[in-house]
């Protein structure tokens, strides 16, 4: 467990920084996306079309967690389903409140959770390779 000086820079580059970066390209962006594109395509303007749209978000946040997930070795396989299960639950809260802040500062509020519970066995942080 880091003390002084290492624990600031690990809460604010860690859990800060990297949680908001993590919350941002894992939730917001791909939703955002997919919806403005549903929008485009006119889904967006009856409560059937903006159900799908939420849908296709939703899936979208989760294709883009896996494909990110996957890059690491210790979400290889059925690993990968626990960080899916969590960015979806996120994302679904962005979706359901439409506030960026859901799935950015339960984002970061994890990144912060895990450097104080160690950063050598926290699996949500960068890897230790």
């Amino acid at each position: 467990m880091p003390q002084g000086i290492d624990l600031v820079v690990n809460l604010l580059w860690l859990g800060l920084v990297y949680g908001l970066v993590d919350g941002l390209f894992l939730s917001v962006v791909p939703i955002v996306a997919t919806w403005q594109a549903c929008t485009r395509l006119g889904w967006t303007e009856r409560w059937p079309g903006r159900s799908a749209a939420g849908v296709f978000a939703l899936l979208a946040s989760l294709l883009v967690t896996a494909a990110y997930h996957l890059g690491y070795p210790e979400f290889q396989g059925m690993a990968v389903v626990s960080p899916m299960i969590g960015v979806g639950v996120r994302s679904l809260a962005y979706l359901l409140s439409r506030s960026p802040l859901a799935p950015v500062l339960s984002h970061i509020a994890m990144h912060v959770a895990a450097v104080l519970y160690g950063l050598s066995t926290a699996i949500q942080l960068p890897p230790h390779y």
